[in-house]
């Protein structure tokens, strides 16, 4: 629930799946791929972003402090280290993904051009206010590639993680009984740390991000009260989800979630964790993406609100240990050139 513009979004599923071909002096080598220096170098870029972005610095923060973050320490490693290790670690899953993708003759359909064109289309707009030069210009003084460049990299990470990683996911079959086992052994966690609510969401925003029209946010102001008074007067709160709410996520459910600390906005987290809540307490709460309609359900979670995420918790430790199995092939053997790497402007 938690908002992104369009360009943050792509840079953060960048930093963990993709990277194109480009020609210039290669750093390392994937069994016969190569990773040239342009990758390696935005790749990195992306990577440093990440690094401060989960630290709390900042575009507002100072040299002085982004200086001192780098000049510290990770796991007994330089954080200069950690971020390069991190690069070339990411790189290294890519174009193993990449190479089965290609091997197992996947490849980008009309549909697939047609929805890469409009992302990028989206982000012509949030950087360049429509103008694709200036667009060029924001994406070459972040991350030192053309627009041009951008588009072929957003093409390699639909091909391998819109495209193929999928198909890899579902051939992966997680058992009933493991699920359960998962469940029970974290139990007495998710009963602590997690609450379960339900809502109805009357969004402030549109597809976007940017605040609605001024007289459409009176109207909505107005209907968001009067779904409050309706559901503390004892109206059927999920019929008015079914309803009125805008969170087309969790509607299939009713409006419900179930979740821990930090996983959703701060003033519709701040309600759900609140001392003292009963079963069945009702209000609301604004944030970001607009007027919050909470009923709360009760501390804690089930096994059923579980259910899925444990599977795709399962799902990913599979795919993680796949791609540490492919990784110690031959095939897929890592090779680095330190001297090249070290060339490369951090």
């Amino acid at each position: 629930m938690k908002s992104s513009r369009v360009f943050l979004f792509l840079m953060s599923i960048l930093l963990v799946f993709s990277l194109a071909a480009c020609s210039s002096e290669p750093v390392a080598s994937v069994g016969k791929e190569k990773i040239s220096s342009v990758e390696y170098k935005f790749f990195l870029g992306l990577v440093k972003m990440d690094m401060e972005t989960s630290n709390g610095i900042t575009d507002e923060s100072t040299d002085a402090q982004k200086k001192e973050f780098w000049d510290g320490s990770e796991d007994g490693q330089s954080r200069v280290t950690v971020a390069k290790n991190k690069a070339i670690d990411k790189l290294h899953e890519l174009k193993i993904l990449l190479m089965h993708a290609k091997s197992e003759r996947y490849k980008l359909e009309e549909s697939d051009l047609s929805i890469i064109d409009s992302t990028i289309e989206s982000l012509i707009q949030e950087e360049g206010n429509g103008n694709r030069k200036d667009a060029d210009k924001v994406v070459k003084e972040k991350f030192g590639i053309s627009l041009n460049d951008y588009e072929k990299i957003y093409k390699d990470y639909y091909l391998a993680y819109n495209k193929y990683a999928p198909d890899l996911v579902k051939s992966i079959t997680i058992k009933e009984e493991d699920i359960k086992a998962r469940y029970e052994k974290n139990e007495p966690t998710y009963n602590t740390e997690k609450r379960t609510v339900k809502h109805v969401l009357i969004k402030t925003i549109d597809d976007s991000f940017n605040p609605l029209e001024e007289d459409i946010l009176k109207e909505k102001e107005k209907l968001a009260n009067d779904i409050l008074s309706r559901a503390k007067a004892g109206e059927d709160f999920d019929a008015l989800v079914q309803q009125y709410t805008e969170d087309t996520a969790s509607k299939p459910n009713n409006g419900q979630y179930s979740f821990a600390k930090g996983e959703f906005v701060e003033e519709f987290e701040n309600y759900s964790f609140k001392e003292g809540l009963k079963e069945g307490d009702i209000d609301m709460v604004k944030s970001e993406l607009g007027y919050h309609i909470i009923k709360f359900i009760k501390n804690g979670t089930t096994y059923e609100a579980e259910k899925d995420n444990i599977r795709a918790e399962l799902q990913a430790e599979a795919i993680k240990a796949k791609l540490d199995n492919w990784k110690s092939q031959k095939e897929y053997t890592l090779t680095k050139d330190q001297e090249a790497i070290d060339k490369v402007e951090f």
